[in-house]
């Protein structure tokens, strides 16, 4: 298992932080993921073998949300 802790703006409120978890989960081999919007970072457990951090970028991306 991999962690990784992105840099995300974007997200105002409870309700972003669900959205950019649930698009995140949705991936195969990731474990956990807890965003902040009060710290615009979204910390991701995943399985290297599964997924990679580009394709965790992509999916925050899909929802609206900038990842540094």
């Amino acid at each position: 298992m991999a962690t990784i802790v992105l840099q995300v703006t974007g997200m105002k409120c409870g309700g972003c932080e669900n959205t950019v978890k649930t698009a995140v989960s949705a991936l195969a081999g990731v474990a956990a993921v807890t965003p902040s919007f009060k710290a615009n970072t979204v910390e991701v457990d995943y399985d290297e073998a599964q997924t990679d951090p580009e394709t965790i970028k992509q999916a925050i991306q899909g929802k609206g949300f900038a990842v540094a």
